[in-house]
């Protein structure tokens, strides 16, 4: 395992969410992240206007913080302020001075989990317009996404995702679309390790299989259970798309080498 990777979804700073509770879980959470290999973390709070109002100043802030006691115990981890931001009405106006990275300019998006569906169209333009692309957070585990696995199956839905069928289905418009616009998708190593359950984890497979990721994270908010999860999802990514492919998931070749 390289000591490169790169984690694009992490909830590693503390206070902030529902993440670490405090600055040792942090370093307890860092060590477990630095140890599995990776040497970069994404620290991603959550960003959702009247419950965490974590703008761009105090994330930045907190980031530089935890990255000197990081220095201090020797724990070998970059940390790059960011957030994962709730696609919701209050969406488009945090987008002026974002925290974009990458070559794409890319910011980390969490579509609802009940539904957010007719908000995805609106969230194309409007990243469109701030020349942002959306990275969306686990993907496999988006409701908005389910009317058309539901009706075709797995199979069918990733059809639409990769573009592959023509034909008109408004259950399907969200994927097309999605995929059309550019838009890039994270996977998370919990998914496919089985942490969120069986059809989350065989979604996941399927993703990745056929090339939907273009990245991976650990969605990490506690130190509990975090090396099992980890080597679990590593694992199953390997044996489903062999080394290769499953480094250059977790180095971000497609993101950082455009």
């Amino acid at each position: 395992m390289k000591k490169d990777m790169i984690d694009y979804h992490c909830h590693l700073l503390p206070a902030l969410d529902d993440g670490a509770t405090d600055r040792e879980e942090s370093l307890k959470m860092a060590g477990i992240l630095s140890r599995f290999g990776f040497s970069t973390v994404h620290c991603t709070p959550h960003r959702i206007k009247g419950c965490y109002e974590n703008d761009p100043p105090r994330v930045t802030k907190t980031t530089h913080s935890l990255q000197r006691l990081l220095d201090e115990a020797g724990i070998e981890l970059r940390l790059i302020p960011g957030g994962e931001h709730y696609l919701d009405e209050f969406l488009p106006d945090q987008l002026p001075g974002a925290m974009a990275f990458g070559p794409y300019r890319c910011l980390l998006v969490e579509v609802p989990f009940g539904s957010g569906s007719e908000m995805l169209q609106p969230m194309v333009s409007s990243f469109s317009e701030h020349g942002l692309t959306p990275l969306i957070a686990h993907p496999e585990r988006c409701r908005a996404f389910e009317p058309v696995v539901r009706e075709q199956g797995l199979r069918g839905a990733l059809s639409f995702v990769l573009g592959r069928n023509k034909a008109e289905d408004p259950d399907c418009s969200a994927l097309l679309t999605l995929r059309k616009a550019g838009c890039r998708f994270q996977g998370n190593l919990g998914s496919f390790a089985g942490f969120y359950g069986s059809e989350i984890k065989e979604r996941a497979l399927l993703f990745l299989k056929e090339g939907v990721y273009s990245c991976l994270g650990s969605d990490a908010h506690r130190s509990e259970h975090l090396s099992k999860m980890l080597t679990a999802g590593f694992e199953a990514v390997v044996s489903a798309v062999g080394d290769e492919a499953a480094m250059r998931l977790l180095c971000g070749s497609d993101l950082e080498n455009a």
